[in-house]
């Protein structure tokens, strides 16, 4: 019996002993979430640090980021949660540290760290291939992928003999592909391996501004009828292709009242299934691809240049001023852009904001020695100066267009080497000897190139 005694006050003691450690302690960190893939994504990711007690609401002013990154911070209970106002990078190691934190019901301070790596990018490249083989017969051109961090242009995901465009989703790729009198179809292969689908057209006829919303497994395109079909003429005419639909058809994007549209351009809207389309009268409407909402007019523009990276706020030019559209609020904001430092010196070309400050991307081509020969040369533009990040070495290379990643963090520009001639395709002509590079906006420096143009990024 004193043993029995003896024992439980030496548990009794322990536990005590334990109360008093917990009592004059800081808080210590027991779980932690963020969804990477929405980090790379777009604005606004939020890492959740879920203590071991209650927080005190000053825990939230001290928290600091390696590399730097501005954030907001709350605390609710045992959480504080950490809201990053920009983007992440690629491929990064962040280090989130919180020091001074204490509890509710003492005083006892602690430090919590959290540490985690963002995703790799997948990158896709369409090339095109001139070459005959040995039947005579022209080689099929391929759309490959890989990733920054790769080497090489990475896996075939698909191959047709001519193929003119492609969107790539999260778990399929969809493309558009010519036949040898240039009629296309449209294709949807899974990368799982699962047989490859054609989506009925409405007659014989070419498809245009193929595009994706990847996480809700739609694509969009334009359709125009052969001038030869039979039945209804289809000019620009708008669809969406939900992938996950049980009927496998199209749907028709109509305007007020069912009328049927013609259209210059179209695409998604990040992360949703609504879609902007800008009509022959250059209108700009804010549809549904999904449901029978009505269109919501968003004025008359010149040009749609796409989204700021990680927003939902759509870029319009106009011939003397361009504009964002936030498409959450309808607030427009005129574009107060700082002038280029090549802005007096070369022909401008196409613009790309990168972020919501005013920061952006140009081309330019410059005049040389050989008045028929223009060198083309990309400048990035923001509140704190303008620099040249890409400048071919020759005068005989060519940009044959650009685009920002997702995130902001690089350009995707596509070169023509001197030797490159054009292929001649009637809908979206490119050229041989085409590669594709990646600039770290950051750095300034370009660690990655693929052979091939058309990089996921830019559709």
């Amino acid at each position: 019996m004193r043993f029995l005694s003896g024992t439980i006050a030496i548990l009794a003691l322990l536990a005590a002993g334990l109360a008093v450690a917990n009592f004059t302690q800081g808080p210590r960190l027991t779980a932690s979430q963020i969804n990477l893939d929405a980090s790379i994504e777009r604005i606004g990711a939020r890492l959740s640090l879920t203590a071991d007690q209650p927080l005190a609401a000053g825990a939230a002013r001290s928290v600091t980021v390696d590399p730097k990154t501005d954030t907001t911070s709350t605390v609710s209970g045992n959480t504080l949660t950490v809201e990053f106002t920009g983007i992440l990078r690629y491929n990064t190691r962040y280090t989130v540290t919180v020091d001074g934190v204490t509890g509710t019901f003492n005083d006892a301070a602690s430090t919590l760290r959290h540490s985690f790596t963002t995703p790799d990018s997948r990158i896709y490249a369409l090339q095109r291939d001139q070459r005959l083989d040995a039947a005579g017969a022209k080689r099929p051109d391929a759309v490959r992928r890989t990733t920054l961090r790769g080497r090489g242009d990475g896996e075939v995901v698909f191959s047709a003999p001519r193929i003119q465009e492609y969107a790539a989703l999260d778990a399929h790729l969809a493309a558009v592909t010519l036949d040898g009198d240039g009629k296309a179809s449209l294709e949807v292969v899974s990368f799982s391996g699962g047989s490859t689908v054609t989506v009925p057209l409405p007659s014989a006829g070419t498809v245009s501004h193929l595009r994706a919303s990847p996480s809700k497994h739609l694509i969009g395109y334009a359709f125009t009828s052969d001038p030869a079909a039979r039945g209804r003429h289809f000019e620009n005419t708008p669809f969406t292709y939900d992938l996950t639909e049980s009927s496998g058809l199209p749907r028709e994007v109509t305007g007020f009242d069912g009328l049927p549209m013609s259209v210059l351009d179209l695409d998604f809207v990040p992360g949703t299934t609504s879609l902007v389309v800008q009509a022959y009268s250059q209108t700009l409407y804010l549809m549904q691809a999904i449901g029978d909402a009505s269109p919501t007019p968003l004025g008359i523009h010149s040009e749609m240049r796409g989204f700021i990276p990680g927003t939902r706020s759509l870029v319009v030019a106009d011939p003397t001023q361009g504009s964002a559209i936030d498409l959450d609020d309808g607030k427009v904001t005129t574009l107060d852009l700082a002038a280029s430092v090549l802005s007096e010196k070369a022909y401008p070309g196409k613009l790309t904001l990168i972020d919501g400050k005013g920061r952006y991307a140009q081309l330019f081509l410059r005049p040389t020695m050989n008045a028929n020969v223009l060198n083309p040369a990309i400048t990035v533009t923001g509140d704190t100066g303008s620099k040249i990040v890409l400048a071919p070495a020759s005068n005989a290379s060519r940009v044959r267009d650009f685009c920002v990643s997702p995130n902001g963090q690089y350009l995707a520009v596509e070169t023509i080497s001197a030797e490159g001639i054009a292929d001649n395709y009637s809908s979206v002509p490119a050229f041989t000897a085409m590669s594709t590079v990646f600039l770290d906006l950051t750095t300034g420096t370009s660690t990655r190139g693929v052979t091939g143009f058309q990089p996921n990024w830019c559709g």
